[in-house]
Formats: C-alpha cells, sequence, structure tokens
C-alpha cells in the first residue's frame, strides 16, 4: 500500500486556472447597512423621504428633495467577534464622504436640477472565526481529497487538492501518513480523524462612488439617475486542525486568498407625493447588474505532525505566496428592484419603510481571456443551486423634540442568502485548497442615532448592531454535521456635514 502525503509543506503554484464558487459569488455581491449617521440610525429606509446624500446610492431621485447644498464626511469603526491570526478585531474606517450641489431654477415646472456625487463604503469583510468543530466521529477532509482523486481517473487533471495530496509518494513510509492508495483496486483512502477546528480571518472592503443627477418637478415628482463605480479588495485566511485517529498525523493546513476587482452599474430611482397637500410618498428604484473584472491570488501551506513522536514531518516558514490565474475573469450581480414609503408630520417626525429584491441565483461567472466557458458554465449552475432570492426590509424613524436635536432608531431584515442544502463546489480545474463553506442564515441589523443641527451644517452619530448565525461545515461529507457558529458585531459611525 503506498503512502501518499496530503499538501506541499511550502506555497505551491497552482495547476489549474480557476478559482471562483457560489461562495466567493456572495462575497462580491454582498453588502452591509452603510453610509452617513443619519442614514445608519434610520435603518436606512430613507428612499422615499430622501433629504440625505446616502440616499443617492440606493435611490437616485432622493437627491431630488434637496433645495440647499449639501456636503457631508463620515468616519466609522466596526468591531467583530475576538482577533484571530494576529488580525484586530476592530478596523477605523472613512465610511461616506459626499456632496450635493442644488440649483434652483426659475421655471415653474422644473423647480431644481440637482447634482451629487457619493463614496461610501459598501461592504466591510472584518469578520474573525474560531469554530470548534469537534468530534467528527471518524471522518476527514481527507475523505473528500481522495474522493476527487478517485472521481477524476487520474489526481493530476482534478486540481490543487487531489494532485498535491498524491504528488509525493513513498517519501516519508516510516511516518503515518494522511491518505493511502491500495494498489488491488486503484482507488485512493481518506484517513479518520478524531475531531477538528477552524481559524478564519477575513478583512478587506467594497467601496462605491456614485455620480447622480436628479430633477424636481413640480415639488412632486422626482427624477434621479445614478451611475456607480466599484472597487473590491478582500482577503480571507485561515487555519484548518485535525486530529488524526488510530495513529494517524495530525496536520495543520493554511490557505491565504485575495480577491480585487472593479466594476460598475447604473441606477435609477423615483419619488412621487400622490395626494395634494399631503406629506405621504413613496419611491421607486432600479438597479442594473454590476459587471465586475476580477484578479484573485492564493496560496497553501502545511504542518504535519507525526502522533507518536510528536515533531514535525514537513514545516512551512510561513511565507505567504501568492499565485495569480492565468487570467482575469468578470463577474455579474443580479437585477435589484425596489419600493418604499414614507411619511412627516410637520417638521418634528418622519417615518419611513422600504422593500428591496434580488435573485443572487442570477448572477454569474465569465471567462475574460480564453474561449472555453465550460469552468463557468458548471460553476453558474452551482450558483444557481445554491443561491436563492433575497429580500431586504428595512424601517426606520427620526423625531425631533427640539428643532435641533434628533432622535433615530431603524431596523434591517435581509434574508438568507444560501438554500439549506448548499455546499461547496470542488471541481475539475479549480485550484482552491479549501474545503470549508458557511451557509449563512437571516441577518438582523439594529440601529440608534442622535443628530444635532446649528446654523449651516449638522453633525449625527449612530451606532449599528449586527447579527447572523450560519451553518458551518469543514468539508463537504453526507454524514457530516454542521457545527452553528455567529456572526455578531457593532459599528458606531459619526458624520460631519454642512449645508450652504
Amino acid at each position: 500500500m503506498k503512502k501518499v502525503f496530503l499538501l506541499l509543506s511550502a506555497a505551491f503554484v497552482s495547476v489549474g486556472t480557476m478559482a471562483q464558487n457560489s461562495y466567493d459569488a456572495y462575497n462580491i455581491m454582498s453588502s452591509d447597512l452603510n453610509g452617513t449617521a443619519r442614514y445608519v440610525g434610520m435603518g436606512g429606509a430613507l428612499s422615499a423621504l430622501g433629504g440625505d446624500i446616502s440616499v443617492i446610492s440606493n435611490n437616485p431621485a432622493g437627491s431630488a428633495t434637496f433645495r440647499k447644498s449639501d456636503a457631508a464626511i463620515t468616519l466609522g469603526g466596526v468591531f467583530a467577534d475576538k482577533g484571530v491570526l494576529d488580525n484586530d478585531r476592530s478596523r477605523a474606517s472613512i465610511d461616506n464622504a459626499g456632496v450635493v450641489i442644488s440649483m434652483s431654477t426659475d421655471d415653474s415646472y422644473l423647480k431644481y436640477i440637482n447634482f451629487g456625487v457619493n463614496y461610501y463604503k459598501k461592504k466591510n469583510f472584518l469578520s474573525n472565526l474560531y469554530t470548534e468543530v469537534g468530534n467528527i466521529d471518524g471522518l476527514s477532509q481527507t475523505i473528500q481529497i481522495a474522493d476527487m482523486a478517485n472521481l477524476s481517473g487520474q489526481y493530476d487533471s482534478w486540481g490543487d487538492l487531489p494532485f498535491n495530496a498524491v504528488q509525493l509518494q513513498n517519501d516519508i513510509n516510516e511516518y503515518n501518513s494522511l491518505c493511502n492508495y491500495d494498489e488491488a483496486t486503484s482507488q485512493y483512502y481518506g484517513a479518520p480523524a478524531q475531531y477538528a477546528d477552524m481559524y478564519k480571518s477575513q478583512r478587506g472592503s467594497t467601496s462605491q462612488t456614485d455620480f447622480n443627477v436628479s430633477f424636481n418637478v413640480l415639488d412632486k415628482y422626482f427624477f434621479g439617475v445614478s451611475m456607480g463605480v466599484y472597487n473590491m479588495n478582500y482577503t480571507r485566511e485561515s487555519n484548518y486542525f485535525e486530529a488524526g485517529a488510530d495513529g494517524v498525523a495530525d496536520y495543520y493546513i493554511s490557505n491565504y486568498y485575495d480577491s480585487k476587482g472593479d466594476g460598475y452599474d447604473a441606477k435609477f430611482g423615483f419619488i412621487c407625493r400622490p395626494i395634494d397637500n399631503s406629506p405621504f410618498r413613496f419611491g421607486l428604484t432600479i438597479h442594473t447588474p454590476t459587471w465586475y473584472k476580477m484578479d484573485d491570488y492564493h496560496g497553501c501551506d502545511i504542518v504535519m505532525m507525526n502522533t507518536d513522536e510528536q515533531h514535525y514531518l514537513y514545516y512551512s516558514d510561513g511565507e505567504r505566496q501568492y499565485y495569480a490565474p492565468k487570467g482575469e475573469y468578470s463577474f455579474r450581480t443580479p437585477w435589484k428592484f425596489g419600493v418604499s414609503l414614507g411619511y412627516t408630520e410637520g417638521n418634528y417626525f418622519a417615518i419611513g419603510a422600504e422593500y428591496e429584491y434580488q435573485d443572487l441565483s442570477s448572477s454569474k461567472f465569465y471567462e475574460c481571456d480564453y474561449y472555453d466557458d465550460s469552468y463557468y458554465a458548471l460553476q453558474n449552475s452551482f450558483i444557481k443551486g445554491n443561491l436563492k432570492g433575497q429580500s431586504v426590509f428595512k424601517i426606520g424613524m427620526e423625531a425631533k423634540p427640539d428643532p435641533s436635536i434628533s432622535i433615530r432608531a431603524g431596523y434591517n431584515y435581509v434574508s438568507a442568502p444560501f438554500k439549506s442544502n448548499a455546499y461547496n463546489s470542488l471541481i475539475f480545474d479549480q485550484n482552491l485548497t479549501e474545503t470549508d463553506f458557511t451557509n449563512w442564515k437571516d441577518t438582523h441589523r439594529f440601529t440608534v442615532g442622535l443628530g444635532y443641527r446649528f446654523k449651516g451644517g449638522y453633525v449625527d452619530l449612530a451606532c449599528q448592531y449586527q447579527t447572523q448565525k450560519g451553518d458551518f461545515y469543514a468539508f463537504d461529507h453526507i454524514d457530516l454535521k454542521p457545527t452553528e457558529i455567529s456572526n455578531n458585531r457593532c459599528q458606531v459611525i459619526g458624520t460631519l456635514g454642512f449645508k450652504f
């Protein structure tokens, strides 16, 4: 029986060219509730009310309600769970910076033409995860690796995981290795494990800049359009440990992954006051798909220990080396639609509600440099099978006990992006060496805020608490039970703005 080693001991150059799956697709599409402190404090439910710089990135018609020019900058801090892998649990950032130039006309029909530019942090990827997978009852990541090698028919044609799992044979026969090859059946077999745990850290962000123009018609109909430019910079690293059973070696596998890209889209918005002499408003929004051009980088190393002597067989120096695929790829997000309602009572109370929908399963990867789209056709089928339609509900209110003081509160509900039976699809020619995945469930966001108005400007503060649970799988096996994990974090932001 041949002995085989799990992976190369140092970072390796990949044999495949692809590294994307439905979980990476969701990372690209995901977003936070972010913007000015007023916008966040009211739960983002301002699409029908307008009057805030951040609204133009959701409902471009929101800037048409401005009758004065406005400029604002927002600073914030995000606090995640306890830091892991030498990464901090908090991150400071510029969450918003924008300006709206309001231009009154002499026309009795077209009252205002307004122009705006708004930058905001669409997504802050900061998260830290320690998962005690616990007793895995003799299952193992190596079983999935062996199955991949067997299905391929030849290990070097399936991708990096089985390729590096079996290419070093008979080099360490004196030790207990992690996979076995049976010459009689010509099959690879994974080694059983006792328990496992995982450390994972994510960081980076997606920023969005919108260029906006809007029109106020008769102070009753408001129209707007925004062109969005996106930049994504995402990094994750993980350390997965398995304790071998029955004399099988323990091992650590560390993975590093970077994804960078730029994108663009268009947004169209409308707000109407349908009843004369009534402050009631409703709004409609349409967002085109965002087109991204992406580049991915990844690397892996391993530490393997003999369970009897407890010494390193192979030891990586920990240097993080990244290797890019042979070409860029494109990604297209879904269309997004929204409807919103708003009502004000004098100058002392406002309430807004909003519903958004997008079909995440309709997103797609595209090849940029090659004619063969078979890989992406297969991955797009996994996207359709793993992701689903996502709904977002927002509600928020603002009360003014004094003309200069505002008190705000809001709530967001975001439905689960993944189907309950979703799984990480490691397929032919894929070069990622990560087998873990998490099927995230609903997200709940609770917000509060305070505001102070002074002559010529304003200061706003807001606090947001987000909670989300998910089912974590260290690898894909029909008998592996998920581990429930949480992605909870708090955000504190402040905005300084001036009207002119």
